[in-house]
């Protein structure tokens, strides 16, 4: 198969291929296509718009363009087959509502065609939202969001793009309104080829989730969405909804409640939006930060105009920073200007300012456009004296028709827009003369030309203007405005750990932590706040944790601490956005969040070029740093969560296979591996299955540790030994495995604890019954004196000789 035409099969349009290879269309002519270009190919208009999508993330990213890989010679690729991957999808099922009854109305063709239209005009608005149609099921579709491509608000736009489908095929010609009954949820499913080797066949997800929501869209009536837990709990306040109580549903074993979606909420913003009505976290180790922006502020207060552009990667706090900055403000009394610009209107012109008038005017869905003639007139000349000429400008750019109002104008295009990027910065600028104002500009990196041409033009003019903006933006945005003396740019840090330590504590109420479960959240966070809120909530959701005072108490294992539901698909959106290396992540994440060069490059399955090439693309994309030059080269994940999104994307049966063959690679890279560090091979080996060789590796580390005093390592690690010995049958070897690991438990617990400890006796009272059925009478004697000395330190003195008495008992039987 030609590389174009394994590429457009990755897209499901490989049925094109014959017309791209006829023209001699290669690879790495696709950045430079156009619509004209596919439309001369004879392409429909869907596929243009799917294939002029992907051109333009390929010119943002060439490394997208990187051929399928090869495997290098003694490698067996197929063993670990990256086309299938975990992941955590949002499905959509919609159902044309009637259409039994449309077939008994219409004729055959006639129906055709109508159904054609549908799918179409559905297929759009989820394109628009770059979900992904995976199956067209007869009168209805299924659509996924965060795949093959995630990203941090999937379940978001899943619902608006249901609820603009609603709306859409109503524009259908059809005999009667179509009608649709939506379903969504939200849920882990293994997704991606289906092994067959067959691009025509579906990518279908296989887990519970599709299943729930196709049970779901069975509880809609006509125009109804209906959404499931998961997809309730991602997305906050950002929708109005209605509680629908829990459901039986057919096929799945707990009962599932149901919300049902009647419009997007009215807010201000997606953070007031994600965090409304549920309390925020106190804000911590940013002070100098705010210190800053007022300091700013009351600059811009004395008449020079300040900008301070606010910088950091996704997480690190900066809708929390404006969020503050906005109370003192409106605390002294300010106006604030919010503007934010989502991920999924970045081609629709002026969409932060169309947004916040129909906000700040509250235009009614079925108001009449004379009504909202009315509102802005009233806004624009009676409040801020602007004159009656320019609302036409505002007005078009509204889509509000106003040529009967106010006449035909006979202006080129390009002037009518300069005039309505005029009108824009007038209007703000008499704003902020009338009343003490901020202008605070969130995700700046998602913004359309357009919007930057209007803050091309107030930055500039801010400079003799009483306002202070402040503009958010990620590290990929390239500021066209850091020469102005003006401006301010400033990019925000991670907490340091005494930080994330109290943003924990905040989280958490003042209850203090675990201190082995308190370093798990710092290590895997890394000081980025969301990440330190979003798992310290998770935690405390998970049942696992028991109040004790002024403390909890942690039930379950501090290396079971998983991703949250509501980080998984930000964090896999950073994966996707660079596909070239995504693939090195995975194999890399298998081995550890650091890794070496010699190790990586003998676990790869690809060619050294190519490992190369796809190393070079790991750290440009931000994902890892490197240390060193290869081949003596360090490399460490970015994040730990990164690493644990990248690993938790693999299929459980190539991360079987992925540690089996690392764990083969050390130990012939090392022979003393196993006395020196038996604790990375043993972890290895027991992802890779093979119990009875990490069993005694689990106690040989258990049995360093505790020479050298790290405790709370050698029970981690005996407890690993524990778990993993479950797995086992029984049998003489794998009893005496048992009974050498608890009593080493034993000895740790004592050592870290004390004497009294309830987890002395609960270690080695097991290892009593596996010695006597064992006939180990060597090992008896300890074991007696360990509960002995139990009993006796919690002031059991008469039921402490008992235990006395059993040794010297077996010691006059065995001499």
């Amino acid at each position: 198969m030609s590389e174009i035409r394994r590429w457009l099969a990755s897209l499901e349009l490989d049925r094109f291929a014959e017309a791209f290879e006829r023209e001699e269309i290669a690879l790495n002519n696709l950045p430079d296509l156009v619509e004209s270009d596919l439309k001369e190919l004879g392409l429909p208009l869907g596929p243009r718009k799917t294939i002029i999508r992907v051109a333009r993330e390929l010119r943002a990213d060439q490394s997208l363009l990187t051929p399928a890989r090869e495997g290098r010679p003694g490698s067996t690729p197929e063993s670990i087959d990256f086309r299938s991957e975990r992941r955590q999808l949002t499905v959509m099922f919609c159902d044309l509502a009637g259409s039994t009854e449309l077939s008994q109305k219409l004729d055959p063709e006639a129906l055709r065609d109508l159904m054609r239209s549908y799918q179409q005009r559905c297929g759009a608005v989820v394109e628009k939202y770059d979900g992904h149609v995976a199956q067209y099921l007869g009168d209805g579709l299924m659509v996924y969001f965060g795949w093959p491509r995630a990203h941090e608000d999937d379940a978001e736009r899943a619902i608006r793009a249901a609820l603009e489908i609603v709306e859409e095929i109503k524009r259908v010609s059809a005999p009667e309104p179509l009608r649709v009954r939506i379903g969504i949820a939200t849920g882990p499913v293994v997704v991606g080829e289906t092994g067959s080797g067959d691009a025509s066949v579906p990518k279908v997800a296989v887990g519970e989730t599709p299943n729930v929501a196709a049970r779901i869209q069975g509880l809609a009536q006509a125009d109804q969405i209906i959404i499931g837990p998961d997809t309730r709990r991602l997305v906050g306040g950002t929708f109005e909804l209605n509680d629908c109580g829990q459901h039986v549903l057919k096929g799945i074993v707990e009962p599932v409640r149901a919300w049902r979606v009647t419009g997007v909420a009215r807010s201000e913003g997606r953070f007031d939006a994600a965090h409304g009505g549920s309390g925020l976290t106190p804000l911590v180790g940013r002070e100098q930060e705010l210190g800053l922006l007022m300091e700013r502020w009351q600059l811009a207060q004395d008449g020079e105009g300040q900008v301070v552009l606010l910088s950091g990667e996704a997480g690190i706090g900066k809708s929390r920073i404006l969020n503050a900055l906005r109370e003192k403000l409106e605390r002294e009394g300010a106006k604030i200007m919010r503007f934010e610009c989502p991920p999924y209107y970045v081609n629709s012109a002026f969409w932060p300012n169309i947004n916040n008038f129909e906000r700040t005017l509250k235009f009614a869905r079925d108001e009449t456009s004379d009504s909202k003639l009315d509102k802005l007139e009233a806004l624009m000349v009676d409040r801020y004296q602007r004159p009656l000429a320019d609302v036409r400008f505002i007005a078009t750019m509204l889509s509000i028709p106003c040529e009967d109002r106010y006449g035909p104008l006979a202006i080129t295009p390009q002037k009518f827009k300069d005039e309505t990027l005029r009108t824009l910065v007038d209007l703000t600028e008499a704003a902020a003369r009338k009343h003490s104002s901020a202008l605070l500009f969130e995700d700046l990196h998602w913004s359309d030309p357009s919007t930057l041409e209007v803050l091309d033009l107030m930055i500039d003019r801010v400079k003799e203007i009483p306002l202070l903006i402040v503009l958010t933006h990620r590290p990929e945005f390239q500021s066209r405005w850091s020469d102005h003396g003006h401006v301010t740019s400033l990019n925000l840090s991670k907490l340091t750990r005494a930080q994330a330590t109290a943003m924990v504590s905040g989280v958490t109420g003042g209850k203090s932590l675990p201190d082995d479960l308190l370093a798990q959240i710092l290590a895997k966070t890394d000081g980025v706040p969301l990440f330190v809120e979003e798992l310290t909530k998770s935690i405390l959701e998970s049942g696992e944790l028991k109040e004790a005072g002024e403390r909890y108490d942690y039930s379950g294992s501090v290396h079971s601490v998983t991703i949250p539901a509501s980080l998984r698909d930000s964090l896999m959106a950073r994966l996707d956005r660079h596909t070239a290396a995504r693939e090195i992540a995975q194999v890399s994440a298998a081995i550890g969040r650091e890794f070496s060069y010699e190790l990586i490059s003998a676990v790869a399955p690809m060619t050294q070029a190519q490992l190369d090439e796809a190393l070079v693309q790991l750290i440009a994309s931000g994902l890892a740093f490197r240390r060193g030059t290869p081949p003596d080269a360090t490399y460490t994940f970015k994040h730990a969560l990164i690493r644990d999104a990248a690993y938790g994307s693999l299929l459980k049966s190539r991360r079987q296979k992925l540690h089996g063959k690392i764990a083969q690679e050390i130990e012939a890279h090392d022979s003393s591996i196993k006395q020196t560090e038996p604790a990375l091979l043993a972890h290895h080996l027991t992802e890779a299955g093979n119990a009875e060789g990490a069993i005694p590796l689990w106690h040989k580390a258990g049995e360093l540790a505790i020479k050298r005093m790290a405790l709370s390592e050698a029970i981690s690690y005996l407890d690993q030994g524990l778990e993993l010995i479950t797995t086992v049958a029984h049998s003489g070897e794998r009893d005496a495995s048992e009974l050498a690991l608890r009593t080493l438990l034993g000895t740790a617990w004592r050592a870290l604890k004390g004497w009294a400890a309830p987890e002395v006796a609960k270690s080695v009272g097991p290892a009593l019954a596996l010695a006597k059925s064992l006939k180990r009478d060597d090992t008896l004697a300890p074991i007696y004196m360990a509960l002995f000395l139990n009993v006796l330190a919690n002031g059991r003195v008469a039921e402490s000789l008992s235990w006395l008495n059993e040794m010297l008992d077996t010691a006059n039987e065995t001499g």
